[in-house]
C-alpha cells in the first residue's frame, strides 16, 4: 500500500469544470438496468448447471460463483443509497430494496447508516466500527462478517418497538425503517417456507451461496478505511484499490475506487474510473490489490505488528467498535 507524505487537501471543485461534473453526475437507468441484467444471467448460469450436473463439486463451484455475484449486491445497495444508480428517487429506493432484501440488509437503515458515514467519515461521529485486528481469530471474525449481519437485523427488528440508533433522527427515516424491516422479515418467511418445501434447490440457488457472499463481501469492504489516516481530510482517510481486474470491477460496480467515490460521491459508479485519472494523483492512501491488501494484514498479525499498532491506537471518545450499537426509544 502506498501512502503520500504529503498533506494534500485540494479543493475538489478545482480538479473538475462545472461542465465536467453535469456529465461525470449524469444518472442512466438504462445503464444500471442492463448491468443488472448481465449480473443476474451471470447468478443463474452457475445455479442451474449446479442443480442439472447435481455433483458435489458442480453444487460446490456453483456455489461460490453464485456468491460472487450475489455479493455484488451490497454496492448496488450502495449506489442507490446515494441516488446514483437509477434515474428517478422512486427507481433507486426500489433497487436498494431488492438488492438489500436479497442480503438481508434492511435498505432504509442502510441507507442512513451510510449518509452518516459519508458525513463523518473516520471521526468520532463515525458509525462504522474502528479498531486494530490484532490475531487470526479476529481477522477470521471480521471476515465472516456476522458483527454487521447481526448488528444490522438487530436493529431492523428493534425498529418495530420504535427503538433505533443514535445515527437515526428523523421520523421519515424511522418510518421507512419500519417499512424495509417488514419486507426484510417477509422475504425470510418466504425463504424459510420454500427451505422446508424445497431444501437442497433453496440451498443451491440461494442460502449456501448468500452465505458465502457475506465472507466475499467483506474482502474487498475490508480495505476501504481500514490502513487510512483518522481524520476527516477526504484526501487521506479512504483508500481505493486499483485492481487490474476489469471483471473484478465490473461485478463489483467499481466499488475498488472508494477515495473516489468519497470525494465525488454523486458520481455513478460506471464513470468513478474517470474521476480517478484525475484523482489519483492525489490520493495518500492506494492498494495495488485486494490480495496484496490481505497479504499485508495478515503479515502484520503474523508478526506481531498488528500488537504494536494496537498498543500505538487511541480510539476516537465515542466512536463505535462494532455495530451492536445502543439504541434508544424515539419520543
Amino acid at each position: 500500500m502506498t501512502q503520500s507524505q504529503e498533506n494534500v487537501r485540494l479543493d475538489r471543485n478545482d480538479l473538475f469544470s462545472s461542465a465536467e461534473l453535469r456529465k461525470l453526475t449524469r444518472r442512466s437507468s438504462g445503464q444500471a438496468l442492463r448491468r443488472s441484467a448481465t449480473h443476474a444471467v451471470l447468478y443463474a448460469i452457475p445455479v442451474t448447471a449446479a442443480l442439472v450436473v447435481d455433483t458435489w463439486w458442480a453444487i460446490g463451484i456453483g456455489w461460490v460463483l453464485a456468491a460472487v455475484v450475489l455479493a455484488s449486491l451490497h454496492n448496488l445497495l450502495h449506489c442507490a443509497s446515494h441516488g446514483t444508480f437509477m434515474n428517478t428517487h422512486r427507481g433507486n429506493r426500489v433497487a436498494g430494496q431488492i438488492a438489500g432484501t436479497f442480503i438481508l440488509v434492511n435498505s432504509a437503515l442502510y441507507r442512513v447508516f451510510h449518509m452518516h458515514h459519508h458525513r463523518n467519515t473516520h471521526t468520532a461521529e463515525d458509525p462504522e466500527p474502528d479498531g486494530i485486528i490484532t490475531n487470526l481469530r479476529e481477522y477470521a471474525t471480521a471476515m465472516i462478517n456476522w458483527d454487521y449481519f447481526i448488528g444490522f437485523l438487530r436493529m431492523s427488528a428493534a425498529s418495530l418497538g420504535n427503538k433505533y440508533p443514535y445515527f437515526v433522527t428523523t421520523d421519515r427515516a424511522r418510518a421507512a425503517i419500519r417499512r424495509d424491516t417488514w419486507i426484510l422479515f417477509a422475504w425470510i418467511a418466504a425463504v424459510i417456507a420454500l427451505t422446508v418445501l424445497w431444501p437442497m434447490v433453496m440451498l443451491t440457488v440461494y442460502i449456501m451461496p448468500a452465505c458465502i457472499a457475506w465472507v466475499l463481501n467483506n474482502f474487498s469492504i475490508m480495505p476501504e478505511h481500514y490502513y487510512a489516516e483518522r481524520s476527516d481530510n477526504p484526501w487521506r482517510n479512504t483508500n481505493s484499490v486499483y485492481t487490474k481486474s476489469k471483471w473484478f470491477s465490473f461485478l463489483n460496480w467499481n466499488t475498488n475506487y472508494h477515495a473516489e467515490h468519497h470525494l465525488y460521491p454523486g458520481v455513478p459508479a460506471w464513470n468513478l474510473h474517470e474521476v480517478s485519472k484525475q484523482v489519483r494523483e492525489h490520493l495518500a492512501c492506494t492498494e495495488t490489490s485486494y490480495i496484496r491488501f490481505h497479504i499485508r494484514m495478515l503479515s502484520d498479525i503474523v508478526s506481531g505488528r498488528a500488537k504494536e499498532q494496537d498498543a500505538a491506537f487511541v480510539l476516537q471518545e465515542g466512536r463505535a467498535t462494532s455495530f451492536i450499537y445502543p439504541l434508544q426509544k424515539a419520543e
